[in-house]
């Protein structure tokens, strides 16, 4: 009996451990929300929430969903069949946003992001950071640092440096900081 009490207790806590215990556990919320160690897949046009702590996660955000993700660490999410995706990720978090999605992320030092397709784009980026507008998307983009943003096809992009607008490099290329 003593040993069946001992196996229910290691059970509660590895569950309540993996359901968001600390800060270095990946928890999701949402009933279109799975995860399985740092990555998670919200589906079926629900509200899903995934909180990673410090931890590096990824997230793919589909069918319609509405998804958060959120980390100190590098933030990985692809937003997908008109989804609305926002976030906060740290330092190298890469962002795609995919179809007719509508992305709100600010991330930190050298991050990437993708806009494609007739996505709609607000994005914060820290130092160091590249992103691309291409199709037809909307991408407003505020740089905290030197960054690089392409805008391709009949992309329509505003890009600002903190409080003032960004230097034109070329034709559809932009940048806070010099022309790389």
């Amino acid at each position: 009996m003593r040993m069946a009490w001992l196996v229910v207790a290691g059970f509660l806590v590895f569950v309540l451990d993996a359901c968001g215990g600390s800060d270095d556990v990946v928890a999701c919320t949402g009933n279109g929300c799975v995860c399985n160690a740092s990555t998670c897949a919200c589906n079926d046009g629900v509200d899903c929430n995934a909180t990673c702590g410090s931890l590096d996660c990824s997230v793919a955000c589909n069918m319609m969903s509405k998804c958060s993700g959120d980390t100190d660490g590098a933030l990985t999410i692809a937003c997908n069949d008109s989804s609305e995706c926002k976030g906060a990720g740290g330092d190298n978090s890469r962002v795609s946003c995919n179809e007719s999605t509508k992305c709100d992320f600010k991330l930190g030092d050298t991050a990437t992001v993708a806009c494609n397709a007739s996505s709609t784009c607000k994005i914060e980026v820290g130092d160091n950071s590249r992103i691309a507008c291409g199709d037809s998307t909307t991408c407003t983009i505020k740089c905290d640092g030197d960054c690089l943003v392409a805008c391709t096809g009949s992309s329509e992009c505003a890009v600002t440096c903190g409080s003032v607008a960004a230097t034109t490099c070329a034709p559809g290329v932009y940048a806070c900081g010099p022309c790389q």
